[in-house]
């Protein structure tokens, strides 16, 4: 039976970074969070990281980066913290 290789850290880091990106409501700096963690996830994948974590994290980068993505510019419209925001 063939083991396999542990999840890398940056497989780690990118699906804390992911996760980050999707709760964290600071319209600029979750863009910047999600790119880097799918920055990470590309890289771990290309040095032969193919465990379950690093398509987690994938999977949680992608979509931390979407939300902050349509967070930011929604918050260019309506202004973040108004009440126009909320309701």
């Amino acid at each position: 039976m063939k083991r396999k290789k542990p999840a890398s850290g940056l497989s780690i880091a990118a699906l804390v970074l992911g996760i980050i990106a999707m709760f964290l409501p600071i319209p600029v700096l979750d863009v910047i969070i999600g790119v880097l963690g799918l920055i990470f996830v590309i890289v771990a994948k290309k040095n032969g990281d193919s465990s379950g974590l690093s398509t987690a994290a994938l999977v949680c980068s992608i979509i931390g980066t979407i939300w902050s993505i349509n967070f930011t510019i929604s918050s260019l419209f309506w202004g973040w913290g108004s009440n126009s925001f909320w309701f």
